[in-house]
């Protein structure tokens, strides 16, 4: 199966889990941690022209610990200075992209895993 990079937090419950299950689908599979491999300012223009403004965790207790003048910065500034502020996990492949994990995202990956066999 195709290789996935699942980019999160190594710590993260739900980016371990992702992770697991996608290896568990048979894709190739590699966790990247964002505040051990920063993400390039292209991967970051990426990721908010596929996601917008949803690529950014308002609810972490970082962006909550922010100040109301760096809550003003753009979302690409923010996940420059702040990787962990990303909604993780953010798993990209070439033929589907899916931010956070559910059941539902997990039933995506399912169903993209039956529709190539």
């Amino acid at each position: 199966m195709s290789g996935i990079k699942v980019f999160g937090l190594k710590n993260c419950d739900k980016c371990r889990l992702a992770l697991r299950k996608m290896i568990d689908l048979g894709f190739n599979s590699e966790l990247i941690d964002v505040r051990q491999i920063p993400l390039t300012l292209e991967k970051i223009e990426e990721m908010c022209d596929l996601f917008g403004d949803y690529i950014l965790n308002s609810r972490s207790t970082t962006y909550r610990g922010l100040s109301s003048s760096e809550k003003q910065l753009s979302t690409i500034s923010l996940l420059q200075k702040y990787p962990a502020l990303m909604k993780r996990p953010v798993i990209l492949a070439m033929s589907h992209k899916s931010i956070g994990w559910s059941d539902d995202i997990f039933k995506e990956w399912e169903a993209l895993v039956s529709k190539s066999s």
